[in-house]
């Protein structure tokens, strides 16, 4: 798992996603969430069935496939595509949501055919010494995984039938 340095303690590298009303979404919805040490969120209110979390590498994992969704960035105003890594994206049109769904369960599929213990391909890093690479081994238990997924498609679903959105918190 990827950490980062804050100050003298390293923080895991966690993306949070969290269900949220459109009108509350602004340039300073950051400021009503903290993150503890282990990068958990919180927010008063804030409860398991209206967020969800995943560690930076899968993420990256799956990064092409979330260049599909339209998304805003609510700190300039501007929209895009894909999440914002290093911020706070938003996925607020219907269209996103659904796609956001779709894409979801298209990875859930995938991954229910896989082996207990699923092995991804992560970054690739290079020795030091010798200067040979070699590509980091991403290890998730399936059950875990796909749980967390099937938490984020629902929490799009709820989104698209509540007219809400999804703020997503990027590392």
């Amino acid at each position: 798992m990827k950490l980062k340095r804050l100050g003298d303690t390293y923080m895991p590298m966690i993306h949070n996603f969290v269900i949220e009303n459109k009108s509350d979404v602004n340039e300073d919805v950051h400021t009503s969430y903290s993150w503890d040490r282990n990068g958990k969120l919180h927010k008063n209110g804030l409860k398991r069935d209206n967020h969800a979390h995943f560690d930076d590498n899968f993420i990256s994992y799956i990064h092409d496939s979330l260049q599909w969704l339209g998304t805003r960035n609510p700190s300039t105003g501007e929209k895009s595509r894909g999440l914002n890594n290093y911020g706070i994206t938003v996925i607020e049109d219907e269209q996103g949501l659904q796609r956001l769904h779709q894409i979801l369960n298209a990875w859930i599929d995938l991954f229910s055919s896989a082996p207990d213990s699923i092995v991804l391909r992560g970054d690739l890093c290079i020795d030091d010494g010798d200067g040979k690479g070699y590509y980091e081994k991403l290890v998730y238990s399936k059950s875990d995984l796909i749980t967390e997924l099937k938490q984020l498609a629902r929490l799009a679903v709820h989104a698209v039938e509540h007219g809400k959105c999804i703020v997503h918190f990027g590392i």
